[in-house]
Order: structure tokens, then sequence, then C-alpha cells
């Protein structure tokens, strides 16, 4: 056995990490009926006033402000109505004084009318519009480019482009926006007893878990992945491997990593690339690599499907996210009573899975090669390297999946 001879602390990995981000440069354009959750690369400026056209914000009728002056219920103005205006439907005519016209909410107000009533406070007789309430300049008048005026910025660089922000692109009239290309994540497991689903496994193999955990993980965090079958045990096919994947933007192997004999993916890094580090004081995922190929960020996750999903969650998705320009994520959280006792190895940092029922946190963690104790988990709880033992009925925060 190889014992790992550079272990750091959850702490330290994150420093390097975080260190070791490079934000992807590269964009493209794409239609904005797409662009939700992209991350705009350039400013966009509004090319027209929103809205183009001073409009009614109500039912009712367009007037000259000036004719409602004192208008009541018992001394109403009395106005003619020239025209009917509905929306998409600008009016011909021109409101002089004593005159009006009926409009609906989001119709263009008509020429010399600075004003609307709105349908409730009138009454209608024939051409006749009797106008019980006083309006002043304005009211219920929507003016142009009150919403966004020629030259606004509408987005910024580096903007996530929330549905609302998609919106305020249709508004000025945008069919597509430059953004940051999503990383490409190649995904690969190591092993001679790894085999893809759909084949039938011989005696002593086993299907391939981790290129689908982490290829969910990948599109749920602003990457594209790009999975790949799965490697050999030998040198030469990690090496023709990682000369494969070294053209991504990111690269995320499982297995290989540990200190036995036959996990050589840390051989095959020696030849390609930098060891940033090997080691983790964590638990599940001790075995955790992080390093370059060929400039090329590479993760080395372990094979143990819970291990490899744990650090996913807890050192791929803030990488990824970061060299995807997308915000860190912040999972909800909640406080719950411990309902078993738990206790944990020292000097390690313990990432435990919980099953929340009735409002308490029961211990789900098997074994680092067993998935459900991811699957049949809602989240995790942390314990700290200096604490061995976490009581029942203690108070813990639950971070949820």
């Amino acid at each position: 056995m190889r014992p790992f001879t550079s272990t750091i602390s959850l702490d330290e990995a994150r420093r390097r990490l975080d260190a070791a981000v490079r934000p992807i440069a590269r964009t493209e354009r794409v239609a904005i009926e797409h662009a939700a959750g992209r991350v705009a690369a350039s400013d966009v400026t509004a090319p027209m006033d929103v809205p183009p056209f001073a409009r009614s914000a109500m039912d009712g009728y367009a007037v000259v402000a000036a004719d409602t002056a004192g208008a009541s219920k018992s001394t109403p103005a009395r106005l003619r109505q020239l025209d009917r205006i509905y929306t998409g439907q600008p009016s011909s005519v021109t409101i002089a004084p004593g005159t009006c016209a009926e409009i609906a909410t989001g119709a263009p107000l008509p020429a010399g009318a600075d004003a609307v009533v709105m349908v409730e406070e009138t009454a209608k007789t024939g051409d006749e519009i009797q106008i019980f309430a006083p309006a002043t300049a304005g009211h219920h008048v929507g003016r142009r480019g009150a919403d966004i005026a020629a030259g606004d910025r509408v987005i910024s660089s580096g903007d996530v482009l929330s549905p609302s922000r998609v919106g305020a692109l249709a508004a000025i009239g945008c069919v597509d926006v430059e953004v940051f290309a999503k990383p490409r994540v190649a995904i690969l497991s190591t092993g001679n007893e790894v085999v893809e689903p759909g084949r039938t496994p011989k005696p002593g193999q086993i299907f391939d878990v981790n290129r689908f955990t982490l290829g969910a993980i990948v599109s749920a965090h602003g990457g594209v992945p790009e999975p790949q079958h799965p490697a050999q045990d030998t040198v030469d096919a990690l090496v023709a491997a990682l000369d494969t994947c070294a053209q991504m933007d990111l690269v995320v192997f499982s297995g290989g990593s540990s200190v036995g004999e036959r996990d050589l993916v840390v051989d095959a890094i020696a030849l390609r690339g930098e060891m940033i580090f090997h080691g983790i004081a964590v638990r599940p995922g001790k075995p955790t690599a992080f390093a370059r190929v060929k400039g090329t960020p590479f993760f080395g996750m372990p094979g143990n499907p819970t291990s490899c999903l744990s650090n996913a969650y807890i050192l791929l998705v803030p990488f990824l996210r970061a060299i995807a320009r997308l915000p860190p994520h912040t999972p909800r959280t909640v406080q719950a009573p411990l309902g078993r006792r738990i206790v944990s190895a020292a000097g390690r940092h313990q990432f435990y899975t919980v099953r929340l029922r009735n409002g308490i946190a029961f211990p789900a963690f098997k074994g680092s090669g067993d998935i459900t104790s991811l699957s049949q988990a809602d989240g995790y709880i942390e314990i700290p390297s200096d604490q061995s033992v976490v009581e029942e009925r203690a108070m813990v925060m639950v971070t949820l999946f």
C-alpha cells in the first residue's frame, strides 16, 4: 500500500480550489427562450423606450385633466365621447377640451389627452360621459419610457439571466443574447470492475454509478457533462484518457485515487500534470485529489458512490459554479433534534447523511460504498474534526439536498 503523504484539512482544500479557479472566457449567443439561468457576457442597453408610447393604466376614459376640475357625484363634468380605443389600435382623433375617448388598459393615449378617469367613476348616456371625480395630469397614465428609457443598461455583464431579466430582454426586442459558455466537464469512471448499464456484468463487476450521479450534479450547476467510457486500471489507459479529456474545461475521474498498488490515477497525473492536493481529512471522501492536467483542472473523486457524491456536493459544486461564473450555491438548511447518537472518527471533518421524519433527523449513513446512504437521505449534518460524538436529541443543522 502507498500511504497518503500530505493529507490536508477541508479548509486548506477549499483555499487551494479557490486559488485554482479560472472563470470561463468563451462566449456564445443563445436565443432568449434558451437564456434562462445563463450568465450574460456583455452589457445590453435599450435601443428604445419601454413602453414606447404613453398608455392607459386603467379601463376608462382619456380626458383633458382640466375638464374634470371640481367634478363630483352631485356636479359631474360632462364630456362628449369621440372614439373607443383598444390595445394595439392607436386613435386618429385628437382629444380637445370638452371631449374624451373610451380607452382600454394598455391602449395608447390619444393626442390631446393627459389623464385617464377609470370607468367606475363615470356614467354613460349615449355619447355623453359624466365624470364624477377630478383627475390631474398624468392620472392613470403610464408615460412613455417609464419602465425603460432608450440607452438604459438593461443587463450587465456577469448577470445571471433570471426569468425577469429574460423578460426585460424581450421588452426591448432582443431575440438573442451573448452569454458565457457552459463549462464542458469530462466525466470518467476508472477500474476493471466497472461496466456501463445495459451490459451484462461478469462476476466481480459492478455497474457504473458515479458517471451518472456526477453528470446530474454537473447539469444542475451550470456545466455540460461529457461522459466517457470507463478506463481500465493501467497507467497507459489512464494517460490516454487524460489526454482525451484535457480538451474539456474540467475533468472529473472517479476511482483510482486511493492508496492501493492498482490505484494508478496519481501515477498518470505525474506524467501529464501537477498534483495540487491528494487526500483530505474528511469522511467520507478522504482520497479526493485535485490537479491540473495540461492546464485543465482535474478532480480525482473516490470510487465509492457515497464518498464520490458527497465530495461532489462539498467541493466540485463550488468550483464548477465559480468557473461557470454562477453565484455560490446556497442550499436550504433546517434545525432538528438528532434521533440517534452518532460517533464520528476523530481528526476528520465528517459529513453525515440524515433522514428527516416528523421533524427529527435520523442517521442515514450506511457506508461509503452504499449509494442509498445518499439516495434515501434528505440532507447531511457536519461534525467538526474536533468532535467525536453527537448525542441523541442534540439540535443539529441539516443541509438539505
